[in-house]
């Protein structure tokens, strides 16, 4: 009983944790996600930002497209950091 309470309880952790923080951009610089832990994101495009929200499944992010009925766009997190997204936009991690 002990074992499956601790397993519901890291499952719980892991999901209700989003795990993604930090800024992603695109190498021309036109683009970029601020994604933050609490499941929001700053999408700053061609010099306009809006906040939206994202939720990461496994390594897959999900993230509304501001002003739309719900629409996603689907990003993969890749083994070295890199976001995959739609139409081959690839985003690497910038460092403070």
């Amino acid at each position: 009983m002990k074992k499956l309470l601790i397993v519901v309880l890291a499952a719980l952790l892991a999901a209700c944790s989003q795990g993604l923080s930090g800024t992603w951009s695109d190498s021309m610089g036109m683009v970029s996600y601020t994604f933050a832990s609490d499941g929001k994101v700053m999408v700053e495009m061609l010099g306009k930002s809006q906040q939206t929200h994202y939720a990461r499944e496994g390594d897959t992010l999900k993230v509304e497209v501001p002003d739309s009925n719900g629409e996603m766009l689907e990003f993969t997190l890749n083994e070295d950091g890199s976001l995959q997204g739609p139409m081959g936009v690839r985003l690497q991690k910038q460092e403070k």
